[in-house]
């Protein structure tokens, strides 16, 4: 490939930010950053994600739809009782945030309460139009992570099942870019190594060189950082033939082990699914490992709770293997650096449970029983 010319700063969104190490500062009074995904529902059907997989989200009971704007009040309101700003409010992750109608308020609350560092929207980038635009930077927006899943009509049909308009997505993006200032930055990432979506088609869709440059041309001057990520295999227990086998790189290209021990996610955030219930990390996307529900408890008892103290002390003893959903996930390994097990002593010690028995330990597998419940979103 010949040399990128881009105005966008080519580099992966995990290091937009200086990060110090994580097993000097547990336990953390204040999560880094809140996922909150106020719509379950998605208008793509990305190969890889469980969102193709209506057979497994039928099997676990999954209730999708839509986090109403109260709830999502509740949650901003919660967090002034931490002592710090989280570092992020993030936007979207299990569906898409822009079908939400109430997003740009969303996010001007959020602005208002003064509650995080920055706040920051996932999408598909296929709502993007000047009036949605002006609305996301009128209410404050900060960040935008916009995921291309191909660079043309025909290859979206082929990867995410839908009718795209491939030069419309890239005039949404461009509108979004020539209104915008400073003060919100947009990351525009494909990726590559797809597999059709069709049951039958075994094609992985491996981005030529043309096609490679072809993407930084592109986007490269209407975005501010951009990157090309490898698809990974972070959705646990759905689309196993549609996720890549782990590798010697991760996501991001980064060296990564074979297994780690614990997931650095319990100690770094929460994820509040659109009916309140919550988890630990975003990959949870049959809400087996739920830690608490915030339309019963305030986000700093969930993050102080007990419940998620103990997933984490299990997983520092040893024991991921044998917790639920958790030791089928790959995502430590393949979506984060750090790396919790040449320290679990020392983190052990640090949230005073390094002589805490596991024998009553409720999400080793012969106690798992949850005490919450998905409720159905009307």
């Amino acid at each position: 490939m010949s040399e990128i010319e881009t105005s966008a700063k080519v580099q992966p969104r995990i290091y937009s930010a200086p990060k110090l190490p994580l097993e000097e500062r547990v336990p953390l009074k204040t999560p880094l950053s809140v996922h909150i995904d106020i719509s379950s529902i998605c208008n793509f059907r990305c190969s890889f994600c469980f969102q193709a997989d209506n057979k497994a989200m039928k099997q676990v009971g999954l209730k999708r739809g839509k986090m109403s704007l109260e709830l999502f009040k509740k949650i901003v309101d919660d967090l002034t009782e931490f002592p710090e700003k989280v570092k992020k409010i993030k936007i979207g992750n299990h569906g898409e945030p822009t079908l939400h109608k109430d997003l740009p308020e969303m996010i001007a609350y959020a602005n208002k309460m003064e509650v995080a560092e920055i706040i920051e929207v996932f999408t598909n980038g296929s709502k993007l139009e000047p009036g949605l635009n002006q609305a996301l930077i009128d209410a404050g927006l900060q960040r935008i992570n916009v995921s291309v899943e191909g660079l043309s009509d025909e290859r979206y049909m082929q990867v995410a099942g839908v009718k795209q308009d491939f030069s419309e997505l890239v005039e949404g993006v461009k509108d979004l870019y020539n209104r915008k200032d400073d003060s919100l930055v947009i990351y525009v990432k494909i990726a590559d190594q797809t597999s059709a979506l069709d049951k039958g088609d075994n094609q992985i869709f491996i981005l030529s060189e043309d096609e490679r440059q072809y993407f930084y041309d592109t986007f490269g001057n209407i975005c501010d950082e951009i990157y090309i990520e490898k698809i990974v295999p972070q959705w646990a227990e759905t689309q196993l033939d549609k996720q890549n086998d782990v590798s010697e790189t991760g996501m991001y290209d980064q060296k990564i082990k074979r297994y780690k021990e614990t997931c650095p996610f319990t100690f770094m955030y929460l994820h509040f699914n659109c009916d309140g219930t919550t988890s630990p990390c975003t990959l949870d996307w049959p809400r087996k490992v739920v830690i608490g529900n915030v339309n019963e408890q305030s986000v700093k008892e969930i993050w102080t709770g007990r419940s998620l103290h103990n997933l984490r002390v299990a997983m520092l003893k040893g024991q991921r293997k044998d917790i639920n959903f958790c030791k089928n996930c790959s995502a430590p390994m393949v979506c984060v650096n750090e790396d919790f097990d040449p320290h679990a002593d020392k983190v052990l010690a640090a949230i005073d449970a390094l002589d805490q028995s596991l024998d009553d330990n409720e999400w080793l597998e012969a106690n798992n029983k949850s005490e919450w419940q998905v409720i159905e979103v009307k």
